[in-house]
């Protein structure tokens, strides 16, 4: 009768799933307790959420590597931290390969952090994919010396990169993002650095993270995101797309919404200075004083921060309303600009103002390009 060599180790009793997990966790000694219990309370819904081509392990097994590799998330709320859970299984994303999770610090809860979950370049490419429609989708920046040639009317379109002719790639140019569909249309949109840089500056994280440490992959998700809009996606998709764009907004700060309007209608509003209410400091959530005007010119509208963001919301119409026919505006976004200032769109103060904010980017970045040009 063979016997067991006595370095061969012996088998280790099965055990629940919940208590395999925990153990592992346990032993890792990376995620704190309630991460754990958040991660464990879920796992028993994700394959009713999960697609077909993705299984509850792969999902749990990147979601701990995900978890366990950020250390800030740990600070975050767990409430934050399911729902990003529940964002990515519902659409079909791998943390960490399709999607991300990630800490931010959120200004109207005393900068207390929270998560985030942000699709990023190649989530939303295989999103794009999954809606059967999609042939192929991707984004790339063009440099001087590639051989790039796009005709919209001929639908003839061409893109060589320097280096695959032989030559070193120069300066960068621009970036574009392209679908091809099924039937075969090609969509194609061309955005310059100023109107990338444009994005970049609403994002929460603009000063630091992918957008400083991977500027290229955050350009071409740009990019990307701008032409998937020719695509018709799942109402789950496309709030997928429309959260990922409002957190791209969610830093504008209160003394930008009052510049814009500085900007727009003088120092004074409709016959009266506007006061910025306290602005809540990033790091310690302890309001700081801004500037104020001298009570002889203050107006009733300063008394409170309510009257205040009202000013605010209202605003927008006014200034889609005095740009809408400027010649600095695409055809796309005048159309837009149209579309949110017909009554019957019943377009809500939110995304009337994040258009109005978009708008007088794309005129900031037009006059800017003017004066470099002088």
């Amino acid at each position: 009768m063979a016997t067991m060599p006595k370095n061969t180790p012996t088998a280790v009793p099965s055990q629940p799933e919940n208590v395999a997990t925990s153990t592992a966790v346990q032993r890792h000694a990376v995620l704190p307790p309630a991460m754990v219990q958040t991660m464990q309370g879920l796992m028993p819904h994700v394959p009713a959420l999960l697609p077909p081509d993705i299984s509850q392990e792969q999902f749990r097994a990147a979601l701990y590597l995900e978890l366990s590799g950020r250390r800030d998330l740990a600070e975050c709320t767990q409430e934050s931290l399911r729902d990003c859970m529940i964002k990515a299984a519902m659409h079909g994303l791998l943390p960490g390969r399709d999607c991300h999770i990630l800490p931010f610090r959120n200004k109207g809860q005393g900068g207390r952090r929270t998560a985030t979950y942000v699709p990023n370049y190649f989530g939303i490419i295989l999103a794009l994919e999954r809606t059967g429609k999609v042939a192929k989708a991707f984004a790339h920046p063009v440099y001087t010396g590639d051989e790039f040639v796009i005709d919209y009317l001929a639908d003839v379109y061409k893109h060589i990169p320097a280096v695959a002719l032989g030559t070193p790639a120069g300066a960068l140019r621009f970036f574009y993002g392209c679908v091809r569909m099924k039937d075969g249309t090609t969509h194609i949109e061309v955005l310059d650095e100023a109107a990338i840089d444009a994005v970049r500056r609403r994002s929460p994280a603009h000063e630091h993270g992918p957008w400083v440490d991977d500027y290229l992959m955050m350009a071409r998700k740009t990019a990307l995101k701008r032409v998937a809009k020719y695509v018709r996606l799942t109402p789950e998709q496309e709030s997928m797309f429309e959260e990922d764009e409002a957190r791209e907004r969610a830093d504008i700060s209160p003394e930008r919404h009052r510049q814009n309007i500085v900007d727009l209608f003088g120092d004074d509003v409709r016959g009266s200075t506007i006061q910025a209410p306290p602005v809540a400091d990033s790091e310690t959530g302890e309001a700081q004083e801004t500037s104020q005007t001298s009570p002889e010119d203050a107006s009733p509208m300063n008394d409170s921060e309510g009257s205040y963001g009202q000013v605010l919301l209202n605003s927008w119409r006014d200034t889609l309303e005095m740009h809408k026919e400027d010649i600095g505006l695409s055809d796309a976004l005048r159309a837009k600009v149209k579309l949110a200032l017909n009554p019957a769109s019943k377009t809500t103060d939110t995304k009337g103002f994040a258009l109005a904010s978009a708008v007088l980017d794309v005129l900031d970045n037009a006059k800017m390009r003017a004066e470099e040009g002088e």
